[in-house]
């Protein structure tokens, strides 16, 4: 039989789940006579505004329908961990994130918690990649995969390609059918399904002609493809100059080379740009290749929608932007002197030290940038998600002072906000540091947490925001 995903941890107060008497601990079966198998089967079941949902309490069978206005939701929020339901990767992938992790079960000096668990999960799902983006090699589809896929239409999906010749790709990819991916994105058409994609590129593997072979072949096919982002290789000093069969060993780019594909990239941009509507150029460079080259990222307008900023394709601007509105808010000066600290990985310094630039003029207030160096995956990791809690830690410990308040980025921490990469609590980290601490997540959080120094209160709809 297979798992259930509808255990119900939480009943929103009144909801129309709460007005029809769910509660949490209840498992749901079925919604109108459909098996609720994971959060894709809840959201595309759920949809009907008039619901018949069996549920089980206390090992008793139980049946409730559920009438609400289009749009209001449900009300329920579940207790599923991803882990024993996300489908495993199969593939062997040349620069597999897995290959960049020490081993699971070696003892690290100074790491007394070890790695996060759920980071040895390679997922290749394609149900986290409708709801959450991840994205996904389609060499493990099933037919009943693709028959769901009919049947619900889950789209977009967001598909790493990193290059459509069969051969490479089979080498690079290393999976079941790896070496189909331009037939399977044309099956996705046929279903109604679009997809955003990515080339990760390694040097001397994959750029080069084969980059331009890639786009060519997926802008052949718009719209399924909606767009390609072309991203640098991340490497860790566990997996640096790793060699795989006959392909050359893995290394980062130099600036030069770096500066070689954005020009063959802008190319493209350029020619899709001209012929869409708004502009948009279809293939997208993510930020990291700014970093590397020390050029400005493009305006808002060249990254539309954003949508693969979850992949580092526009996020920089982003924040730019969002800073630039947000900043207006803050206050003019403090009632009295204070210090505060910023943390950030060290590809960002250039842009978080703009935003220290702005602190810096509010009379009273002394703002500096700490950036961490990434001493436990190798220092060419350099992306403040990537950093553990031991060596935010000791770096802010090294420093002269650390001010009134140290502020560092949410996206350090896991999903519920409670531990770093690997598995320091906040509570841990938060007891060992001697001045107080908050993780922002915008740039919104950042100025409301300057205006609380200055003793104002946020924004009221910044406030309410946050209570969600």
């Amino acid at each position: 039989m297979p798992k259930l995903y509808g255990w119900v941890r939480e009943v929103v107060p009144d909801s129309p789940a709460d007005r029809a008497g769910l509660q949490p601990g209840d498992l749901i079966r079925t919604i109108n006579g459909h098996l609720i198998r994971d959060l894709v089967d809840y959201q595309f079941y759920s949809a009907d505004e008039v619901l018949t949902i069996v549920f089980e309490r206390q090992q008793e069978q139980h049946e409730v329908t559920i009438e609400r206005q289009e749009g209001e939701s449900l009300g329920l929020i579940f207790g599923e961990e991803p882990t024993p339901f996300i489908r495993q990767c199969a593939n062997k992938c040349v620069f597999c994130f897995i290959k960049g992790l020490p081993p699971r079960y070696a003892a690290q000096p100074g790491l007394p918690h070890g790695l996060r668990s759920t980071l040895y999960i390679k997922d290749d799902d394609y149900r986290y990649s409708f709801l959450f983006g991840n994205f996904i090699t389609l060499t493990n589809l099933k037919e009943q995969d693709w028959q769901r896929l009919a049947e619900q239409r889950l789209s977009p999906l967001y598909v790493s390609v990193h290059t459509t010749e069969p051969e490479l790709r089979r080498k690079m990819v290393d999976g079941p059918r790896a070496g189909e991916i331009l037939e399977q994105i044309q099956r996705l058409g046929e279903l109604h399904i679009t997809c955003h994609t990515q080339l990760v590129l390694c040097p001397g593997i994959n750029d080069g002609e084969h980059l331009e072979r890639s786009i060519q072949d997926l802008a052949a096919l718009r719209p399924i493809v909606e767009s390609i982002s072309v991203v640098p290789v991340g490497l860790t000093k566990y997996n640096n100059l790793l060699k795989t069969g006959d392909l050359p060993p893995l290394r980062p780019y130099t600036r030069q080379e770096a500066e070689q594909v954005m020009a063959q990239v802008e190319a493209h941009q350029r020619r899709f740009a001209a012929c869409h509507p708004e502009g948009y150029p279809f293939v997208y460079l993510s930020d990291e290749w700014y970093y590397l080259t020390g050029r400005e990222v493009p305006p808002a307008s060249h990254y539309g929608d954003y949508a693969q900023i979850e992949n580092g394709v526009g996020m920089t601007r982003y924040l730019l932007d969002q800073w630039e509105s947000a900043r207006r808010r803050l206050p003019a000066r403090m009632p009295q002197p204070r210090r505060l600290t910023l943390v950030t990985g060290t590809m960002a310094r250039p842009i978080i030290e703009r935003l220290a630039a702005d602190l810096n003029r509010v009379e009273g207030l002394e703002a500096r940038v700490v950036a961490v160096e990434n001493r436990f995956f190798g220092s060419q990791v350099t992306v403040a998600g990537l950093l553990c809690g031991q060596d935010v830690l000791a770096t802010l410990l090294e420093q002269e002072w650390l001010g009134d308040l140290v502020l560092l980025p949410r996206i350090m921490l896991d999903n519920a906000g409670e531990r770093f990469l690997d598995d320091v609590t906040v509570e841990e980290f938060q007891e060992r540091l001697p001045v107080p601490s908050r993780f922002v997540r915008n740039a919104q959080e950042t100025v409301a947490a300057v205006r609380e120094l200055a003793g104002l209160p946020a924004p009221r709809l910044w406030a309410a925001l946050a209570t969600r």
